[in-house]
């Protein structure tokens, strides 16, 4: 692939790769390849929304009436939550942007850049609203051993990636064609580092979406809960991308990933393990001083169980758990997914949350989004 930022000559992008093509020029959309990634990029535009639309006045009374075990539940999960989002804010078109060709995938990483960036923002906002330092909050986040931890199992597959892409970038720079044992280096770490972004979006907010809505169902931090409802509805869309990539490379031979993917098999296995081990014990961290009516730390395992197996089987995997119900139903009205507008053909899993929530939907119900 020729790395830099325009290509001259005529591409015919309906005939070109995913990653790794001939190259970049005119963004154009006349004809997109996928238009799956197309259609998705224009939903996200349209569920656009601002950190400041949502009044945080109630929260910060809420928050000071509410009991110490509480209070470390909610700024636990925030605390994480701008981890995570500080990563997603800046990983995915620094890594996958840098070796795409489309212009339709091009412009879906930039959307997603776009709203993670967004959500930071309104974690920031959220605190500023219920803490009179918000700062201090903030300045623990990188210096809390249960959120490092975790963090360095989401960020190493991405700095695998794009230790890499800067490998492939200094061979352009050089002139030099990399060796076909580096192509395959370098198509193993973008697998995993997709991987690792379906993981994020699939599994790795959901205990704490699930916290912050069952404060809700109590009356309690409301406002917060309508803003990770805007942040929940955007990443529905991050995991429709990823997932929707990952059955592509997986099944199309001219995407150039079909000969690597089996020999990963284990190593994907392994991934959703241990993300899934570490939701559970964060699940504990959380609840290790009292629960929330409605939700405990048992309740988040099994769900986290029953989402890990969801997610596996959305992408051709077999469950990796025993085969369990959602026991979080009443979560369904919060992650209620209308904005989307996926037709059911176009995508084995049409309404990703939705689908994880009930996997008795038809298809008509898709047909009204």
């Amino acid at each position: 692939m020729n790395h830099s930022l325009y290509t001259p000559g005529l591409i015919n992008f309906v005939e070109e790769p995913i990653f790794f093509g001939s190259g970049r020029n005119l963004q154009r959309y006349e004809n997109p390849k996928y238009a799956f990634f197309e259609k998705l990029a224009q939903t996200m535009w349209k569920l656009h929304w601002t950190e400041t639309e949502v009044n945080l006045s109630k929260d910060k009374i809420d928050y000071h009436n509410m009991s110490a075990s509480k209070q470390h539940i909610f700024k636990e999960n925030i605390s994480f939550q701008s981890f995570l989002d500080s990563i997603q804010g800046r990983a995915p078109f620094q890594t996958f942007g840098q070796i795409t060709t489309l212009p339709e995938i091009e412009d879906c990483l930039i959307k997603i850049d776009t709203f993670e960036v967004l959500h930071s923002r309104s974690y920031t906002h959220i605190l500023r609203n219920i803490f009179t330092k918000p700062q201090e909050v903030l300045d623990t986040i990188l210096t809390n051993e249960k959120i490092v931890a975790r963090a360095k199992t989401i960020t190493e597959f991405y700095d695998e990636f794009y230790n890499d892409i800067i490998q492939l970038q200094m061979y352009s720079i050089q002139k030099v064609e990399p060796s076909e044992a580096f192509m395959i280096k370098i198509k193993k770490s973008c697998y995993k580092a997709l991987i690792n972004l379906n993981i994020l979006e699939g599994i790795r907010f959901y205990v704490s979406f699930a916290c912050s809505f069952a404060f809700a169902e109590n009356q309690e931090m409301e406002g917060n809960a309508k803003i990770i409802k805007f942040i929940a509805r955007d990443e529905d869309q991050h995991l429709a991308f990823s997932q929707k990539l990952i059955n592509i490379l997986k099944k199309e031979e001219n995407e150039g990933f079909t000969n690597v993917i089996p020999e990963l098999e284990e190593e994907v296995y392994e991934m959703y393990k241990v993300a899934a081990q570490q939701e559970m014990e964060w699940a504990d961290y959380l609840f290790k001083d009292g629960s929330i009516i409605g939700l405990n730390a048992n309740l988040l395992k099994q769900y986290m169980k029953f989402l890990t197996n969801t997610r596996l089987q959305a992408i051709g995997y077999k469950p990796i758990f025993e085969k369990t119900e959602n026991p979080l139903s009443w979560m369904s009205h919060w992650l209620s997914s209308k904005g989307t507008e996926v037709a059911p053909q176009e995508t084995e899993i049409s309404s990703y949350m939705i689908g994880a929530l009930d996997k008795n939907i038809d298809e008509d119900f898709f047909n009204q989004l």
